[in-house]
Parts: structure tokens; C-alpha cells; sequence
């Protein structure tokens, strides 16, 4: 089975968080909205994204921006909303993880997460606590491994 970046990207953000100190269910709402944010806004700068996100929370949820909480996962460059990562014009939670990854199948998410824990392992903590040195230094040399899962 081919395995792209998405699926890597969340595991790989998912045992950073739990490394870093969250607790099991925010570390995979973490993974999963970490992945989703790469694949959204990878050419969006954080100023922009986050005024849109203040948009939809307004539009969406009828909550006012003051809500967004920017100090939850500053470490992850993630707005939290009713404390879970908000991204894009979703709040993300573990349930949103463990849905993306049935349809991998447990064998296989099992070898991904292994293969994100091994290069977590590898990294230092001050690499994890940094979104440039983590993207430059434990994802871009890893992240065209495990291409595919037999």
C-alpha cells in the first residue's frame, strides 16, 4: 500500500505532542490538525491564516474571535477553540485522528506510528519546541520514507 506524506505528517506531529507533554487524546488532535494545516496552508503565512480562522469561527460557530485561544499550542502555531486545535474552519479532536486512520487499516497505522516515534526519539526537545527547526530537522530528511506498506 503507497502511504503518502498526510498520514506520516499526523503520526509524526502526533508522538511530538504526546513527547512534548500533551495528553494522549490532544496529541492526536494535534497530529491530525498539524497535517491538515500543512496541507492547507502550506504557502499561507500565520498572519493571514489566522485572520480566516477568526472569520470562520464568527461565520461558523457563532462564537466570537476573542475565543480562539493562541497560547494552548503556540508551540504548534495552532489556534485552540473550547480547548482543541482549530484549523481551517474545523476543531479537530483524537475521534478526527482515529477516523482518518481506519482506512489504513490497524497494521498499518501501527507501522506508521512506529516509524514517527523512532525519528522522535532522534530529536532534541528544543527541535520539537520549534516549528522551523522541526519542519527542517526531523520532517524533511524523514518524510519521503516509508513510501509504501506491504
Amino acid at each position: 500500500m503507497r502511504i503518502n506524506r498526510f498520514p506520516k505528517m499526523a503520526a509524526l506531529q502526533y508522538k511530538r505532542a504526546l513527547r512534548l507533554g500533551f495528553d494522549e487524546p490532544h496529541a492526536k488532535a494535534i497530529g491530525i490538525a498539524e497535517a491538515t494545516k500543512y496541507a492547507i496552508f502550506k504557502n499561507l503565512s500565520y498572519k493571514r491564516r489566522v485572520a480566516s480562522e477568526k472569520e470562520a469561527v464568527v461565520k461558523k460557530y457563532k462564537k466570537p474571535e476573542t475565543l480562539l485561544d493562541t497560547t494552548t499550542y503556540e508551540i504548534f502555531k495552532l489556534q485552540a477553540l473550547d480547548g482543541w486545535p482549530f484549523v481551517g474552519d474545523k476543531i479537530y479532536t483524537d475521534e478526527d485522528y482515529d477516523r482518518y486512520f481506519m482506512k489504513w487499516g490497524d497494521e498499518v497505522k501501527s507501522k506508521i506510528e512506529e516509524w514517527a516515534e523512532e525519528i522522535i526519539k532522534k530529536c532534541d526537545e528544543k527541535v520539537l519546541k520549534s516549528e522551523n527547526k522541526f519542519f527542517n530537522e526531523c520532517w524533511k530528511p524523514h518524510r519521503d520514507e516509508l513510501s509504501s506498506v506491504e
